[in-house]
């Protein structure tokens, strides 16, 4: 009974102070808003982005389009390509790198110009090594910003060469008025292509287990030995590459 009668007396006394507060004009509400700062902003980036997590070695397995043409001009031609890239980098400082693995490439190429569903598709793999210079790592880390990962924007040097290729196609040979199917498997030697590219880009961590890693700039090709034919001698060409690769890191 006297537990009762103290709980209800409790709940009037509380009753009577909300009353009075109500009541006092003195008295203000007011509801914070949830804001977002920009220390907050800057540390969730982080987070996502591990620039603040030291690593030395990344593992690295991505994909990119190599060559996509939907259509041509009469709608009847089209290409599609894919690149599969699994690649090693290792820091021998907070601003260098320098890069190992292979390239795989897929094409697929259908030709109607003549209205004839002619094809062809290949694949090759070719070897890469390179290094890069992750120019504002330094700065970043004496501000605090950021630690010995693979995070940043750089300059970077890749030399590649193909090491297998496999082409398969069918044509149609108007003289006989048939389809002409061929295949062929390049042995190393007649892959004498070396390439290499000069290359701007950023990479950035995704989490614990990706990235994306964009770059672009010329390219410079050697075509020498024996190719598909006889012996020729070598010559070059200057291309523009534009890379865009997202995957696996870790």
């Amino acid at each position: 009974m006297k537990y009762i009668i103290f709980t209800l007396l409790s709940f009037l006394s509380a009753y009577n102070l909300c009353a009075q507060s109500a009541d006092d004009p003195k008295v203000t509400y007011s509801q914070e808003e949830c804001q977002l700062t920009t220390s907050e902003f800057q540390r969730f980036i982080c987070y996502v982005t591990r620039a603040n997590v030291e690593e030395k070695t990344l593992l690295k397995i991505g994909v990119r389009p190599n060559s996509f043409v939907p259509f041509s001009n009469d709608n009847r031609n089209s290409q599609l390509g894919l690149n599969l890239e699994i690649m090693a980098e290792h820091k021998v400082h907070p601003s260098f790198s320098i890069l190992a693995g292979v390239d795989y490439n897929v094409l697929y190429t259908r030709l109607k110009a003549y209205g004839t569903p002619d094809w062809d598709f290949s694949q090759q793999i070719s070897a890469k090594i390179g290094t890069r210079y992750y120019y504002g790592m330094a700065r970043r880390i004496r501000e605090g910003k950021s630690a010995n990962n693979f995070s940043g924007n750089y300059i970077g040097l890749q030399a590649s060469r193909p090491v297998s290729n496999y082409y398969k196609g069918r044509h149609f040979d108007f003289q006989t008025s048939k389809f002409i199917n061929t295949k062929h498997v390049s042995r190393l030697f007649e892959l004498d292509q070396p390439a290499l590219d000069l290359l701007w880009g950023f990479q950035r961590r995704l989490g614990r287990l990706g990235y994306v890693d964009i770059n672009a700039g010329p390219r410079l090709t050697r075509y020498s030995g024996r190719y598909n034919g006889p012996l020729y001698n070598a010559t070059y060409r200057v291309s523009f590459q534009f890379n865009a690769l997202i995957g696996l890191g870790w």
